[in-house]
């Protein structure tokens, strides 16, 4: 008889995965060390609802596309949203919930998000442990986010991470200063974020004699040390640049003086979600990793957006990521048991008592539960059968 089954039945979303062995156990090691990280710093942690109304990401003027989020309707026929990110959530309840507490709220978060559309090998299910400081700004509020994401990348075992460093003011600036369209505005952006630096050039030409134009194009290339914010300010004479580049100067110092200059890179490139930053904003890299394990940075219109003006900055880090590639396999016992029903007790006493390092066979004969704890590569075989303890050294 042939049995035929939907494979709907038997895979998880595109998207999506199953997290097991030491795969799920480096995730949570991962997560323990992060939750005591910013626990120590004072952030506390958030639960937001795995649901929420659209109403919320369309208040907040999200830079998510309504096409990223999984949409729901609820028997009153309102639209909801799964939780696509954490950050509108926590702006939403630090303004509603949390006016009257005092200032500055330091929240904290471990919960995923899902994205409709990232790409093709994206997931759509994201594992996040996120921060975020609301009520507070200038540099200091910076450097206290700032080397909280230092520490919770150091979480991942890996001492060779990078953050890259930029300024939403200074895009934000020079492409107001421009006066393209906003067709145009977006297209400079996407060439600046990719670093297409040729297609830049040729789309800015007919710009040539605007005073933001040699700025703009230079853009995709102004990266690298201390020095890049130098390069900045010789190529523009705009006061409020400048002004961004002497904070962003400040913050490299603080950054420097507590011990993390070896990890910090300028990127006055990084021109992502403009409309959702408005100072500081950064990304997060392991040496290693594929991609970007961390995002954040400053965004004081938002908690705004829901009643009370908070300025506000933080970050959120991909959990998977930080854990790093696992193999799906699990760390066998070091000890089998075996036993019969009548020493069941004490077999057991002895298996709690040395968890995780013991472990009860099934096997109704000694000899099976000696291949048996061969197969798991055990270093002994623990006979409780008889009322007396054997121990037999596995080969």
């Amino acid at each position: 008889m042939v049995i035929t089954v939907n494979r709907f039945a038997i895979a998880t979303p595109r998207g999506t995965a199953d997290r097991l062995f030491a795969g799920g156990k480096q995730l949570r090691n991962c997560e323990q060390q992060i939750r005591q990280v910013l626990s120590r710093r004072g952030y506390h942690e958030a639960v937001t609802p795995c649901v929420e109304y659209y109403d919320v990401f369309l208040q907040a003027e999200s830079p998510l596309d309504q096409e990223e989020m999984f949409k729901l309707v609820d028997d009153n026929g309102r639209l909801l949203v799964i939780r696509p990110d954490s950050t509108t959530p926590l702006a939403r309840v630090a303004a509603t919930r949390l006016s009257n507490e005092e200032l500055p709220l330091r929240l904290y978060y471990v919960q995923n998000v899902l994205r409709a559309h990232t790409g093709n090998g994206h997931p759509r299910e994201i594992y996040q442990a996120g921060a975020e400081l609301m009520g507070a700004g200038g540099v200091l509020a910076d450097l206290d986010i700032l080397t909280a994401a230092c520490q919770v990348l150091e979480c991942s075992g890996v001492r060779d991470y990078c953050i890259e460093l930029g300024h939403a003011g200074i895009y934000q600036e020079l492409i107001a200063q421009l006066g393209a369209g906003d067709e145009a505005q977006e297209e400079i952006r996407h060439l600046i974020e990719r670093k297409a630096f040729a297609a830049l050039g040729d789309l800015l030409e007919p710009y040539a004699q605007n005073e933001a134009y040699q700025a703009l194009r230079a853009m995709p290339l102004l990266f690298g040390s201390r020095k890049v914010l130098e390069d900045a300010a010789a190529l523009t004479k705009n006061r409020t640049v400048l002004e961004c580049l002497s904070y962003l100067e400040a913050v490299y110092a603080g950054l420097a003086q507590a011990g993390y200059e070896e990890h910090i890179t300028i990127d006055l490139g990084l021109v992502h979600e403009m409309g959702y930053y408005t100072g500081i904003l950064f990304r997060g890299y392991l040496s290693g990793a594929g991609g970007t394990v961390l995002t954040g940075g400053r965004y004081d219109k938002l908690c705004g957006k829901f009643g009370k003006e908070l300025p506000a900055v933080g970050f959120a880090a991909d959990l998977d990521g930080l854990s790093g590639d696992i193999p799906a396999v699990g760390n066998g016992p070091k000890t089998l048991v075996f036993t019969t029903p009548r020493e069941f007790s004490a077999a057991m006493n002895y298996i709690c008592g040395h968890s995780p390092q013991a472990q009860l066979s099934y096997c109704e004969h000694l000899q099976d539960a000696l291949q048996e704890a061969r197969d798991k590569g055990c270093q002994t075989l623990l006979d409780f059968s008889g009322g007396q303890q054997t121990v037999y050294e596995v080969r």
